[in-house]
């Protein structure tokens, strides 16, 4: 009866809010409904019909001994439905509900049964704060309160990703979970998303130091919404499996797409003798027009570095000849460190360029004006010894207030 469940899930919902589940017996409160203060708004007494449906349904449930009821004296109204907190298990039966306990304990079951094995750290910490706030507080996300088939599809989709061998584009990403190559886009993407943005430290910084869109995060995660284009100038030639590929040295370059890096075997580097990384796209085209030597790889980096961006970063470090000069220039701020910071991981001989005090006191008048919160975080890293290079590019921002952009060169 529609009645009936209705009260009994109101009664639920201030149960569950109660110190009463947690705490059986810790508590002398009831948990009750008080018509007056309109904590069951569906009781419109005025109305004879809505009065005697509910005045029925809440007999037949004192009668099952789920409630007790108290009247308004001397007329047929509702005053109080009150739980019995001795039948709560009844009450949720009753309500085609699921105890909170018991919820959180299916959650939990199939959680780390769908995500046995899976290695990936985000993922994993995800896990292990679910199963942890479910066991210890019986508390669920959010999205799963209801029912059980988002949890299912994002668990799928979890466990897919944690096996992908490489990249791959988000279309057929969705065809391997779901066979349906729209259903990741449409049902579960905004979800694992949100979930890798929190516990994916990386691609957190990624998104608060350049506002990247879903496609640029999936990006980052090695989900494309179509392949990825690699730009880069210099003489070099990179071999296929299929051929080989003569990148040039006109001061043009050429992009390359990410589903070739899977299949690179090699690339010659014989005649380069200096490789730059260059982080912003303004920069990269004019240096590449103006400046670039002849002996000299340049790389568009683009802020952040993608799985399949990594893997082609770390084939370029490892073909360069020993004596090669490696280097890279960004905006001299604390994302611009960060990002050398994570690019020195896959190039251990890099050094900066263009990012010392120096250059921040040549156009600091130019410079961005920082916040006292940026600058206490700037200066907090640093005291970590996080950006030892950097030393006296970060001392003199302290003093000045000021980072410097990149696209500040172009004008002087």
């Amino acid at each position: 009866m529609t009645e009936q469940r209705t009260i009994l899930n109101r009664l639920l919902d201030k149960y569950e809010k109660s110190r009463h589940l947690h705490e059986p017996g810790a508590s002398t409160r009831r948990v009750m409904l008080r018509v007056g203060k309109n904590e069951l708004p569906e009781y419109v007494y005025q109305n004879a019909d809505i009065r005697d449906a509910y005045n029925e349904a809440a007999r037949a449930l004192e009668a099952q001994q789920l409630v007790w009821l108290e009247w308004v004296k001397g007329w047929p109204v509702l005053s109080t439905v009150i739980l019995r907190l001795e039948q709560v298990m009844p009450c949720y039966a009753a309500a085609e509900r699921v105890h909170p306990g018991v919820r959180a304990k299916q959650v939990a079951d199939m959680v780390n049964g769908e995500l046995e094995g899976v290695d990936v750290s985000w993922i994993a910490a995800w896990k292990e704060d679910v199963c942890k706030a479910a066991a210890e507080r019986w508390k669920i996300p959010a999205f799963c309160r209801k029912d059980a088939a988002s949890l299912q599809a994002l668990l799928r989709a979890f466990r897919e990703y944690s096996a992908l061998p490489g990249g791959i584009t988000m279309r057929a990403f969705s065809s391997r979970c779901y066979s349906d190559t729209k259903f990741f886009e449409r049902n579960v993407c905004d979800l694992f998303l949100k979930i890798a943005r929190e516990y994916d430290a990386e691609l957190a910084f990624a998104c608060n130091e350049q506002e990247l869109g879903v496609k640029e995060q999936l990006a980052f995660l090695g989900i494309y919404a179509r392949p990825e284009l690699y730009e880069l100038a210099g003489n070099c030639t990179v071999l296929t499996n299929r051929g080989s590929i003569c990148i040039g040295a006109a001061p043009y370059g050429l992009a390359l797409p990410g589903t070739l890096v899977d299949f690179i075997t090699a690339i010659d580097l014989t005649g380069i003798g200096c490789i730059t990384f260059i982080e912003n796209k303004t920069n990269y085209d004019a240096y590449v027009m103006a400046e670039m030597q002849p002996d000299e790889l340049v790389i568009y980096h683009g802020g952040f570095l993608s799985p399949q961006k990594r893997r082609l970063v770390t084939l370029l470090a490892h073909a360069a000849p020993e004596t090669a000069e490696m280097r890279f220039w960004a905006d001299i701020d604390l994302g611009g460190f960060r990002m050398f910071r994570h690019l020195r991981e896959l190039v251990p001989t890099l050094m900066p360029m263009r990012m010392s005090g120096e250059c921040v006191d040549s156009f600091r008048e130019h410079g961005l004006e920082r916040s006292d919160e940026y600058l206490a975080a700037l200066k907090k890293e640093a005291a970590e010894g996080k950006y030892p290079l950097f030393q006296d590019a970060i001392e003199r921002i302290l003093t000045y207030g000021v980072t410097i952009e990149q696209e500040a060169f172009l004008n002087a």
